[in-house]
């Protein structure tokens, strides 16, 4: 169980607060995104979703260069209010905007975290699924992103916009690709599904857009209309006005005492907004010192009005800090390396491009690692993944992932050879400067194709001889030739072909998504986006 705890108001004015939380039992880790780490617990029956606004390194980094301080919700009381507020009046309104298309979790409270050092929420756990990709095993398939691109976002943004909300866009994915994983999916009777607006939060102000457009055109005008970082801002006066003017539809579909709690709520929001926005850089930086246990009570009491002594106390705490954390990196750094398992490594190395017994070992081992990863993210049934690995156990196509492996790791040595050992030949006069030439533009091209044929005639040995004709002909071109096997891989997994292939070239695409900086990432647009063009490809 978890004990009530205190939490500290970190403002202009200090106040003791007690907060009673939720009874739960034991909390398990189920993920982080760029402002929090989720974890999951549960009241009776009930699964509780708590968020803990720790942020994460870069986030960290960027706020702190962008306000002087970490992301608010970490240590200010009124950031997180705003947070609580801003989630009962827009679970009415997308209510009204969306009936049960789209709706929040329900929010149930917040509290101080003394452990992590911030504030976090309660909220109700949804056991839904993000926007699932396309999959190999399934034919007609739901496009499901652009179902929540068209039907849920588009809208959603074009709403929030109308009712005030400038800065909740964001986290609706104007311009922003990541916002995709800020929803979840329940799938309901007759193949209905209803999506759930999971994250609210930022953990970085909108600025950073894909879109360069949002950036100019919206988030920065927006910025200056706040006087500062565009951070969830809600424009109060606009949102007041939209309630009244939508004061019938909204009392017909709500009532009027839904109505005057939104009034209500509307206007909380607006004072605890400027509450909070009006910090300065050294009170932001300031009281989030002090929360972190990082100054006194008095120490912060001293040096609330004296700006310039504070940033020089800053500076030079935060100068010391990163020399400590620069030598505790280097020692780490040095300790890997001398630690570090040398002749297992050289030993594994030698099997790897010894052994293809060993290659493809490993290759299974990996792709039931990948299997298992759709398994959890709920795109493969249990049927589905136990199907995949009995059929990975028959398969051999997809030891053309290592032989991939194989013609990659022989470049080194062709590089040796061509710009090392041939220029010594020729300059010896074994060959001349012609025949010298031609031997190093072919040499990639040979080596690629005595590996491919040796492969060849292996397999006329095995129960299942295959005979990679796609990469022995597209590797006796230079440089796209190193693309053979890739290339033998999608011929196999276009159609009908061997399932274990196709699911080898799906899993890729969107791994290759979700590792484009800042805007990919798991469940973005990005990596949708590369296993929407897998699938035109291959189906």
């Amino acid at each position: 169980m978890r004990d009530n705890v205190k939490h500290i108001k970190w403002g202009l004015k200090d106040e003791l607060v007690e907060l009673v939380p939720l009874k739960v039992i034991q909390k398990k880790y189920i993920g982080k995104g760029r402002s929090a780490k989720v974890y999951l617990s549960y009241s009776g029956n009930e699964g509780i979703a708590t968020k803990t606004f720790t942020g994460e390194p870069v986030s960290k980094l960027i706020l702190f260069i962008l306000t002087g301080s970490a992301n608010p919700y970490t240590w200010c009381e009124d950031a997180i209010q705003c947070a609580m507020i801003r989630r009962r009046i827009l679970s009415s309104l997308c209510h009204i905007w969306f009936e049960d298309k789209l709706r929040l979790p329900k929010t149930y409270n917040y509290r101080w975290n003394v452990k992590h050092k911030a504030f976090e929420i309660d909220t109700e756990f949804i056991p839904g699924k993000h926007a699932p990709l396309f999959n190999p095993l399934h034919t007609n398939q739901v496009n499901y992103m652009s179902e929540l691109k068209n039907e849920i976002m588009k809208p959603l943004k074009d709403k929030l916009i109308e009712s005030g909300f400038d800065g909740l866009v964001w986290q609706a994915g104007k311009g922003n690709p990541v916002a995709v994983s800020n929803f979840m999916m329940l799938n309901k009777e007759n193949d209905r599904r209803q999506w759930i607006w999971i994250d609210l939060e930022s953990g970085l102000p909108a600025l950073f857009a894909m879109n360069p457009l949002s950036t100019l055109f919206y988030y920065i005008p927006k910025c200056i209309k706040h006087r500062g970082w565009l951070f969830d801002h809600v424009d109060s006066e606009k949102l007041t006005n939209y309630l009244t003017k939508s004061k019938d539809a909204i009392t017909i579909k709500l009532g009027k005492y839904a109505y005057n709690n939104l009034c209500t709520d509307a206007d909380l929001l607006s004072k605890t907004q400027k509450k909070w926005t009006h910090l300065t850089r050294h009170q932001k930086s300031l009281y989030y010192a002090a929360s972190q246990k990082k100054i006194t009570e008095e120490s912060k009491i001293y040096y609330e009005n004296k700006p310039i002594r504070w940033f020089i106390k800053n500076s030079a705490t935060f100068l010391k800090s990163a020399i400590k954390n620069t030598e505790e990196l280097v020692v780490k750094f040095l300790n890997k390396v001398y630690n570090f398992r040398y002749k297992k490594f050289i030993k594994r190395l030698y099997l790897y491009f010894s052994s293809a017994k060993y290659r493809w070992r490993l290759t299974k081992w990996y792709l039931k690692k990948e299997i298992d990863k759709w398994y959890s993210r709920k795109f493969f049934t249990e049927s589905e993944s136990k199907f995949l690995k009995s059929e990975l156990q028959k398969d051999d196509k997809s030891s053309y992932l290592t032989d991939f492996s194989i013609h990659i790791g022989i470049k080194p040595f062709v590089k040796i050879f061509s710009f090392i050992i041939m220029p010594l030949l020729i300059a010896g006069g074994i060959f001349s400067i012609q025949s010298g030439t031609i031997i190093i533009l072919v040499s990639g091209s040979v080596a690629r194709t005595l590996y491919t044929v040796w492969r060849m005639s292996h397999s006329l040995i095995s129960s299942k001889p295959h005979f990679p004709i796609i990469a022995l002909i597209i590797g006796l071109f230079p440089i796209i030739g190193n693309l053979a096997y890739p290339a033998e891989l999608i011929y196999q997994s276009t159609g009908s072909r061997n399932k274990v292939s196709k699911f080898i070239i799906y899993s890729f695409s969107a791994k290759a998504g979700s590792k484009i900086p800042i805007w990919g990432g798991k469940d973005s647009e990005i990596e949708h986006l590369f296993n929407r063009i897998c699938h035109l490809i291959l189906k």
